[in-house]
């Protein structure tokens, strides 16, 4: 059995407009109206066959948005859910990095060296986001299952969290999936942990349309 076929189908949300600024836990809107971003997913979904059972998404506008129409085109729920908002820049949110690096050099120098276990201050470091994502995949691997007949899950997420899925569900370090690209409205498919498999066999699809 393909262990992607009952697996996790996550796109990356539209687009924001702001550029060199720290704005993960931000609710900033997105370029795309959420009925534009739900039908450049829509398409994506109906090239890989997928009919989602549930549509999760952080409860942050630029995912909850399209999620949530999307949910109502497919006839399926949408599920919010607080692990999958995107990585906590603490006191650095809303704030232009060549400014934070101006004004905090030390702590900056220390998240630059230390990312993967050093979080901005008051915010997250790159294995806590990877902890809580890990506590989803979980728990969904264990709701869901990958029995014949079940459905994908759909996501709309965040680029910290498609690439902590990265770490948890296909095994990839750290530096492997930053450096791999998560572009906005693509398809990256994920396995559910009863079926976990390598980053060479997960799946990765270019933006529809």
């Amino acid at each position: 059995m393909d262990p992607l076929a009952h697996g996790l189908v996550a796109f990356r949300h539209a687009p924001v407009a702001l550029s060199g600024v720290c704005y993960g836990r931000l609710d900033v809107a997105a370029e795309l109206s959420p009925e534009e971003a739900a039908a450049a997913i829509e398409r994506g979904l109906r090239e890989l066959g997928v009919h989602p059972a549930v549509v999760w998404s952080s409860r942050l506008s630029r995912c909850a948005l399209p999620a949530a129409e999307l949910a109502a085109r497919l006839g399926a729920p949408h599920a919010v859910d607080d692990r999958l908002v995107e990585i906590s820049y603490g006191a650095w949110e809303g704030r232009a990095f060549a400014d934070i690096e101006r004004d905090d050099p030390a702590a900056y120098a220390a998240w630059l060296d230390g990312w993967e276990r050093v979080g901005p201050p008051g915010g997250e470091s790159a294995v806590d986001v990877e902890a809580r994502v890990r506590s989803f995949w979980r728990e969904i691997g264990t709701a869901c299952g990958s029995a014949p007949g079940a459905s994908p899950q759909l996501l709309v997420a965040h680029a910290g969290v498609l690439r902590a899925l990265r770490v948890v569900a296909c095994g990839a370090t750290w530096p492997a999936a930053m450096s791999a690209p998560a572009p906005y409205l693509s398809a990256e498919r994920f396995p559910l942990p009863t079926s976990a498999i390598s980053l060479a066999a997960c799946s990765t699809h270019e933006k529809p349309g």
